[in-house]
């Protein structure tokens, strides 16, 4: 039988602490790093919303000024092995009455296809509805972005709906969809 791994050796709650990756809390440097990879990966394909254009030390100053909210929360997947960075997560629109929030990640484009954005997102989820009580967690991707599309089938997350022609990007109009995991659909509560 393998040893169980102390999760003290981590600077974060066990509940954060994975196979390959932890969650952290972010940091407001952190954002010079994550921003680049929001950079190289195309900002507008990431979001329906107009993308700010900013450098990252512009990035690094709001972070510091950004005032912490109980309806979200901003971690970093850090990679067991070396304690390098590899992703963001984060949960928004926090909605006791419904139980139910928002989910937004990005993953280093240089570590994509290697589990930590999928390892990552099931610590978080569990997290959520273990320690926070909620009933339901959602995510809204556009359509033509298989990664993220693929990324929550993989952890049985079920299409709710598709927004029509929502997303603008290069010039055509793009559907977006929104997937949702309700807790008793969750099957990997007590898996991480």
């Amino acid at each position: 039988m393998a040893k169980k791994e102390d999760p003290s050796l981590y600077p974060t709650p066990a509940s954060l602490v994975g196979n390959t990756v932890y969650l952290r809390a972010t940091e407001a440097d952190d954002a010079a790093i994550t921003y680049l990879w929001h950079l190289h990966t195309e900002p507008q394909s990431q979001t329906c919303h107009q993308a700010m254009m900013v450098t990252p030390k512009e990035m690094v100053e709001a972070a510091k000024k950004r005032e912490k909210k109980p309806t979200e929360g901003d971690f970093v997947i850090v990679r067991k092995e070396d304690d390098k960075i590899v992703g963001k997560i984060r949960f928004f629109n926090l909605n006791m009455l419904n139980r139910s929030v928002e989910l937004g990640y990005i993953v280093d484009p240089e570590e994509h296809k290697k589990g930590f954005g999928k390892e990552g997102l099931a610590i978080l989820v569990r997290y959520l509805f273990i320690y926070l009580d909620l009933n339901k967690v959602y995510a809204q991707t556009a359509a033509f972005n298989t990664a993220s599309v693929n990324l929550l089938k993989s952890l049985d997350f079920k299409l709710d709906g598709t927004l029509r022609q929502h997303h603008f990007y290069r010039g055509t109009l793009h559907d977006d969809l929104l997937f949702s995991l309700l807790r008793f659909e969750c099957g990997f509560l007590g898996d991480i």
